[in-house]
């Protein structure tokens, strides 16, 4: 029996959806907008998990939101259109998922359990379907998903004991704060019955012990698949890379009618192409590849390798893209080069730009996070854009660095360090003008 039909029996519980959060880690990215928000593959994080909660029959929905909570609640509204019922409550200061939780109390009022989802992970159906189904069968009172991990220290980890039975959870906190490498992986059923301990306790790490020492059912179930949390820039190209997959592959390519494909235009493996998309002559597409609605590809250009590229984006001719995702409504000028970068929304990117990806030799990429250098998992990696941004005609930045929200960058600017949102960056040019040394006398 499936966890669905055992639902039904039963009946369905609530949701409580976090999306409070800063999302410091991803600036520029998450400056104005909370990480549910982010693009992946032209939609919306809180999209695919709201998509896996109604997959699993589960419509009622309560929203922790707080910062850039403005943009989710007009976005979705209070759910009518996806068939869902969805219900916001303001987190006013970020004080962490303890906090969160408690925030949305009174909206758990009458009820004996409910599902915890982190809104900055992206859940796929199976994933609930999974953690519900263990949560019934093994009859627990906390069922949580966990994933293999190789950075345990930078997640909340279990140890699990016979059975699937958890015996310890330990918040995240460095080298020194982990208890296996098993990892929370963002979905989790609760009793109810956590609220008055976690009033008491003030942390969940503490919570569970003591509802462990209460004789508690606390399991785990196992993520083995792919799985991607929204912590640092890259983790936005590998949850584009997870969700193209299961969009394309296996499935063949996907062209809306409306789209406009010239026939001299050159598509290789699975691609989609949204509605109203135009792909002018000599374009290739070298999936996998999404282009979103009312997308331009001009002419000569190339497109590859998990590009994706959301609503209403402008590529002109003989542009480059790779392994990228290119926010709502960005123009891309003639002869530019992006690969593995991210290009918030309403950017323009003019003609002859270049988003270097890597450094000469074997040495690591790193990113600078608050005057921490961070090692970035990747050999390759480019540049993290913010929205609104002016990166001027034959501009070049070099590999993992963040161009903050409503920048300028002058045209032929050479970048070699973060800049801060709304700066205006030139170049001051020395002409230099003198007689050539193996010229004839005259």
């Amino acid at each position: 029996m499936s966890y669905q039909d055992d639902q039904r029996s039963v009946g369905a519980m609530k949701a409580l959806v976090l999306t409070a959060g800063s999302g410091n880690r991803l600036r520029p990215l998450t400056t104005n907008r909370s990480k549910s928000m982010l693009m992946i593959a032209g939609r919306p994080v809180l999209d695919y998990i709201f998509e896996s909660l109604k997959e699993n029959d589960i419509t009622d929905i309560v929203i922790v939101a707080g910062h850039g909570r403005d943009e989710i609640i007009n976005h979705f509204q209070h759910g009518g259109d996806k068939g869902l019922q969805i219900r916001y409550v303001i987190q006013h200061e970020q004080k962490g998922v303890e906090h969160a939780i408690l925030t949305a109390a009174n909206e758990l009022d009458g009820d004996d359990e409910f599902l915890l989802i982190n809104g900055d992970v992206l859940v796929e159906p199976e994933m609930v379907e999974r953690t519900l189904y263990n949560h019934r069968t093994m009859k627990a009172d906390v069922t949580m998903l966990v994933t293999l991990v190789s950075n345990p220290e930078q997640f909340g980890t279990v140890k699990i004991g016979k059975n699937g039975i958890v015996e310890r959870l330990v918040e995240k906190g460095g080298p020194a704060r982990y208890v296996s490498n098993y990892a929370v992986a963002g979905v989790s059923a609760f009793t109810t019955k956590l609220l008055p301990i976690l009033e008491e306790y003030k942390t969940m790490e503490q919570a569970v012990e003591k509802m462990i020492k209460d004789k508690l059912n606390i399991t785990a179930a196992v993520w083995e698949k792919e799985w991607a949390e929204f912590t640092w820039p890259w983790d936005i190209l590998k949850a584009n890379r997870v969700v193209m997959d299961r969009l394309l592959k296996g499935k063949g390519s996907f062209i809306a009618e409306s789209a406009e494909v010239h026939n001299s235009a050159v598509l290789e493996g699975p691609v989609y192409i949204g509605e109203e998309a135009v792909i002018r002559p000599g374009a290739s597409l070298r999936g996998p590849v999404y282009i979103g609605k009312h997308v331009y590809v001009g002419n000569n250009s190339l497109i590859r390798d998990y590009a994706s590229l959301c609503e209403g984006v402008h590529i002109g001719y003989a542009v480059e893209v790779r392994n990228s995702m290119i926010f709502d409504r960005v123009n891309v000028g003639r002869m530019t080069y992006i690969a593995d970068s991210i290009v918030g929304a309403d950017s323009c990117i003019e003609a002859g730009a270049q988003m270097w990806n890597w450094r000469p030799g074997t040495k690591p990429l790193y990113i600078n996070d608050n005057g921490n250098k961070v090692q970035i998992p990747f050999r390759k990696f480019g540049a993290i854009i913010g929205d609104k941004v002016i990166l001027g005609v034959n501009s070049s930045i070099y590999p993992a660095l963040r161009i903050g929200e409503g920048s300028s960058i002058a045209p032929g600017c050479v970048i070699d360090q973060d800049i801060p949102p709304h700066s205006e960056v030139t170049v001051k040019q020395q002409l230099k003008i003198s007689k050539r040394e193996d010229s004839e006398s005259s």
